[in-house]
């Protein structure tokens, strides 16, 4: 057989996909370049069905590896093995495991080059001494479902011994302390962030620094719509912004006028705006995101279908609010009542043609797009909206067949398409369904019958 170097056994075998086992038998040379692309993530008990006299083959290939609390005896089993390669490392024990752990079968997975961590479920705060010595290059620590044992204090203290962790997930509200957020606010090397737990005025006002989160790029988050501009205030420099407006015990009603301090956020790229509760949006707020040019994403919903209103947003705000945002690629608009028509989707279009995402709601005639001589989404792999409708334009009647021409002209890409309200009462004969079982039927006839 001729000689192939690594690199080039390793970019054949990228391409293998799913078809790389049979590849691993041609030689020990291309079986010891695949084990270190089907190994690169795994899990413990995946490891633990391997004979333990060919563990130390795979271990020496892991990257990230989460260890499960199966038993103590296959833990101690693992600790007699070397992990050289191991940057990421997930720890994820049952909530209700009681059991002592033996640390001592952790240590052969904390080592210098170990830069990712993620512990999840109860265990003993020693844990995060033993991570302390052991991993200098931590960047990226996340913790949830905490042990009552971890107080806040002891977290507080891990991570002033790490000043250049850059990214930090906290997902247990009884950990998010105002020390805590106040040492969080503090750091001059942290980019991303994501708590759990809702964060109200008395926790922002604490926060009595002269240049908070200087270095924040990525949020995410749960506020008080009070807490709000004090955040927003903060964070002005942020790329990322996950924001869900109240939380479980805090589902009243919400004022739209949150909508215009974020928009104030200028450099975002990212927007996901969750309102838990109702809100009723006047169109002046809803336009103000306009200011946020430099958006590629942008979501915004309620915890439920009908929670989020817009009932005097008409075609013309619509278009007024993304005619600046052209480099949009992903879009959740669900917003439940509004004036929008099908010229509004037309507008879409227009104003973002790099959009490959799209899920709003509505009612759209996409026979009406006849009218429009060039694909109006040409990068758009899929759709969803609320409903098909015959009814929007005056004296107007098309068959499925017609909308489902004028979808294959104008979406000419796209792979998934689907409606919220398949058979909404306003539409007649179930149009949505079968629009949408056409569209769906024509796509798997073209599949097949390609070469």
């Amino acid at each position: 057989m001729v000689y192939l170097s690594s690199e080039i056994v390793l970019e054949i075998l990228q391409y293998a996909g799913h078809d790389i086992i049979p590849c691993l038998r041609i030689n020990s040379q291309w079986f010891n370049c695949g084990i270190s692309l089907v190994w690169r993530r795994a899990r413990s008990w995946l490891l633990s069905r391997v004979p333990k006299h060919r563990r130390q083959i795979y271990a020496s290939v892991i990257r990230e590896f989460i260890v499960y609390r199966e038993t103590n005896k296959n833990l101690r089993e693992f600790s007699q093995l070397s992990f050289p390669k191991l940057e990421m490392l997930r720890i994820d024990l049952k909530q209700d495991d009681h059991d002592a752990l033996d640390f001592s079968s952790l240590k052969c997975y904390m080592r210098q080059g170990l830069t990712q961590i993620e512990l999840s479920g109860t265990f003993d705060p020693e844990l995060l001494s033993l991570i302390q010595v052991s991993c200098p290059r931590l960047y990226y620590f996340s913790i949830s479902r905490h042990d009552p044992r971890l107080t806040p204090e002891i977290l507080l203290e891990f991570l002033q011994n790490y000043p250049a962790l850059s990214d930090i997930s906290i997902h247990s509200e009884e950990l998010i302390t105002g020390n805590i957020l106040k040492h969080l606010a503090g750091s001059k090397k942290l980019e991303t962030l994501s708590l759990e737990g809702v964060i109200d005025t008395d926790a922002i006002g604490d926060l009595n620094i002269s240049s908070p989160f200087k270095a924040l790029q990525h949020l995410t988050i749960s506020v008080t719509e009070a807490a709000l501009p004090s955040l927003v205030g903060m964070v002005k420099s942020i790329r990322s912004f996950n924001l869900t407006l109240g939380g479980p015990d805090l589902s009243e009603d919400f004022d739209s006028a949150a909508l215009k301090h974020i928009s104030q956020l200028i450099e975002l790229r990212n927007l996901t705006l969750l309102i838990w509760g109702n809100m009723r949006i006047a169109t002046e707020d809803i336009v103000s995101l306009k200011s946020l040019t430099h958006l590629r994403r942008f979501s915004i919903s309620g915890l439920s279908a009908i929670s989020l209103i817009a009932p005097r947003l008409q075609d013309t705000d619509f278009e007024e609010l993304f005619k600046n945002l052209g480099q949009l690629e992903a879009l959740n608009f669900d917003i439940f009542r509004s004036n929008i028509t099908t010229d509004s989707l037309v507008s879409l279009g227009k104003c973002c043609p790099s959009l490959q995402r799209c899920e709003i709601m509505g009612i759209y005639d996409m026979a009406a797009f006849r009218y429009e001589k060039l694909p109006l989404f040409p990068a758009l792999e899929l759709l969803s909206i609320g409903a098909f409708t015959n009814c929007e334009r005056l004296f107007s009647y098309s068959r499925a067949y017609d909308h489902v021409r004028q979808i294959e002209k104008h979406f000419p890409n796209l792979q998934d398409l689907g409606c919220t309200f398949r058979t909404f009462p306003i539409v007649k004969d179930e149009l949505p369904d079968k629009i949408v079982q056409l569209w769906w039927s024509r796509q798997e006839k073209a599949r097949k019958a390609k070469p």
